[in-house]
């Protein structure tokens, strides 16, 4: 009979034990405080490291592509946590530049809400919300974004997208240059948001930052879901292709909301 009790105390103590070390994973608990989250932009093409001016790809048109230049603006991020609720980065602070050439590749989010979030929305460009408060509005990130080529006039707006590079087709001879620079204009608005998974939760805490590793392939931009060939963008001397407008312009647009995936999240945001 005493044996019996002692191992009846026993388990009902190991049951204690257990449920309050259960208690203190704060996963299951109401979180306080801010914390930090860093996003890396791991740009590739077709699953390959993007080393600019010496990675080739042969899409599926056909079109060998080198890329020389790979510039885009990031915005408007918004985090969804694991009861889908949004927690949007103030809008004024939400627009950054990543640039593969100075490896600008990286951006630290600040004072967010703790939380265990699951997904992230954000678009590429600038909405044209943002764009209609005029140029004093944003003359900061205005400045940023012509340094680093994705600009054209202020009456013009910004390049979301600047690809450019040499490529060989079948219907061409020899190599040719190309340059691809998305952005809206007063026929369309090519701003697009999109909402992407995170493999894992990313937790914020005040004593944790993750990191949220993207790759972002390149080759999506002309070989999504619609396919874009160069060689139907050439100048009369074919020379050169271009496409900065036109139902082509549009195509891409609807081919980048698929250009971006998150492969992992650190937890301590140390190593991509």
């Amino acid at each position: 009979m005493k044996f019996q009790l002692k191992n009846t105390i026993a388990i009902l103590a190991f049951a204690s034990f257990f449920a309050s070390c259960s208690s203190d994973d704060d996963s299951s608990q109401a979180v306080s405080g801010n914390g930090e989250m860093e996003l890396y932009f791991d740009n590739s093409l077709n699953g390959d490291d993007l080393i600019l001016g010496v990675s080739t790809h042969t899409n599926s048109n056909g079109e060998t592509l080198k890329i020389n230049k790979f510039n885009y603006i990031v915005s408007n991020f918004v985090l969804i946590d694991e009861n889908g609720a949004e927690v949007a980065y103030p809008k004024a602070s939400s627009y950054f530049v990543i640039n593969e050439e100075t490896k600008q590749t990286t951006i630290h989010l600040e004072n967010i809400p703790a939380g265990n979030y699951k997904k992230i929305k954000f678009g590429l460009g600038v909405d044209s919300q943002r764009y209609l408060q005029g140029e004093t509005a944003q003359q900061s990130f205005w400045d940023e974004a012509a340094a680093n080529d994705l600009t054209w006039t202020w009456s013009t707006g910004y390049r979301f997208i600047v690809f450019e590079g040499s490529f060989t087709a079948p219907t061409l001879t020899g190599e040719k240059t190309f340059q691809v620079h998305q952005g809206s204009n007063t026929a369309t608005d090519n701003y697009r948001e999109f909402t992407v998974d995170f493999p894992n939760t990313a937790r914020v805490r005040e004593t944790e930052s993750p990191s949220v590793h993207f790759i972002v392939d390149a080759n999506k931009i002309l070989d999504g879901n619609t396919k874009v060939k160069l060689s139907e963008a050439m100048n009369p001397a074919q020379t050169s292709a271009a496409i900065m407008g036109g139902a082509k312009l549009i195509s891409i647009a609807e081919n980048t909301t698929s250009m971006f995936t998150v492969d992992h999240v650190h937890a301590g945001g140390a190593d991509h």
